[in-house]
């Protein structure tokens, strides 16, 4: 466990055992609410818990507002990605080297290889990418992409790592907003394990929404340890604002676990529009600074099909990170 990690939980012990006192303070008909000042009794029933969580809490808010600059300064072809492949919804192309083009575009050499099926075909044509991560399950997958179940498809893709050891995991799209509707935790959790079946090296990623972070759900994937990493989307763009604090409320409930930035160049969420640069801009400066503080690790570009519906977006996502390249 790391220091944030122990913080993190000192914190949430404390918090939970406080809520517990002020149950017993009721029962003992102790009210601080009513009373103008703290009382005698519910001072000696509370004070020792609640020094302990404002300590912890200090030292989280420390850790906060004096994060290191330790992190890379720039983003590198190493942990850049664009997310992609042939799908004929949202405007996209049934190209079967759709993401490779985007890659291509943008200078990146690494794809998250969406929507289409696990053929020897289409590893071959991503045999060149850096990295590689595939689509599991057949949530928005192109009709008939999905040749195997849920857990065969994973456990062959494992298989299949072993070939093409450039893919390096699987993603499972809206893992929160399926869960219950089309998987079980259980099917989950299984999906988990067959991925590292034949390659314990493979991770699984996970869309996670700012939206869904208070989804009571959640702690079932906090206590199990699944996914392996994060990615972390904003659907509304209104609430771009809190972008660093969601970050941080992700860092919480996934403690140890690696955070991909994901960045929309199509706002689906709110105006069904392309986003406006303004908003593209603050995403990247925001994603470069918690990768410098460590608290990203990747970022990801959705996507392919959005290049031409979003000419203006794309063309500044691909100024940035070039300046980044070069920088690194």
């Amino acid at each position: 466990m790391t220091n944030q990690q122990e913080l993190y939980a000192r914190v949430e012990q404390a918090a939970k055992y406080q809520h517990s006192l002020r149950n017993l303070a009721t029962h003992r008909k102790i009210n601080p609410y009513q009373d103008a000042f703290a009382s005698p009794e519910y001072l000696e029933l509370v004070r020792e818990n609640v020094q302990n969580l404002d300590t912890a809490l200090e030292k989280v808010y420390d850790s906060i507002l004096n994060a290191p600059t330790d992190g890379p300064a720039h983003f590198s072809r190493e942990n850049t990605w664009v997310w992609g492949g042939p799908t004929p919804s949202w405007g996209g192309s049934m190209a079967k080297d759709a993401s490779i083009q985007a890659a291509n575009y943008f200078g990146f050499d690494n794809v998250m290889y969406v929507y289409g099926p696990h053929t020897e075909e289409m590893f071959e044509i991503h045999k060149n990418c850096r990295k590689v991560i595939c689509h599991l399950g057949g949530n928005c997958r192109t009709e008939g992409a999905q040749q195997l179940g849920d857990i065969e498809e994973a456990e062959n893709l494992s298989r299949m790592s072993l070939k093409y050891p450039n893919i390096v995991g699987g993603v499972i799209d809206d893992m929160l907003g399926n869960c219950g509707p089309r998987y079980s935790r259980k099917t989950y959790m299984e999906m988990h394990k067959a991925l590292k079946a034949h390659n314990p090296k493979l991770e699984s990623y996970s869309f996670v929404y700012i939206h869904e972070l208070d989804l009571p759900m959640l702690k079932f994937f906090r206590e199990v340890e699944i996914p392996d990493r994060i990615i972390l989307w904003t659907w509304d763009k209104n609430d771009l604002p809190a972008l660093e604090m969601n970050v941080e409320k992700v860092r919480y409930l996934f403690p140890g676990r690696k955070i991909m930035m994901g960045v929309f160049m199509f706002d689906y969420g709110l105006t069904v529009l392309p986003n406006d640069l303004p908003s593209i801009a603050f995403q990247l400066e925001m994603s470069r600074r918690l990768l410098r503080q460590n608290k990203i690790h990747d970022i990801v570009i959705l996507g392919d099909r959005e290049i031409n519906k979003c000419p203006a977006v794309a063309k500044y996502i691909r100024e940035f990170f070039e300046k980044e390249f070069k920088a690194h």
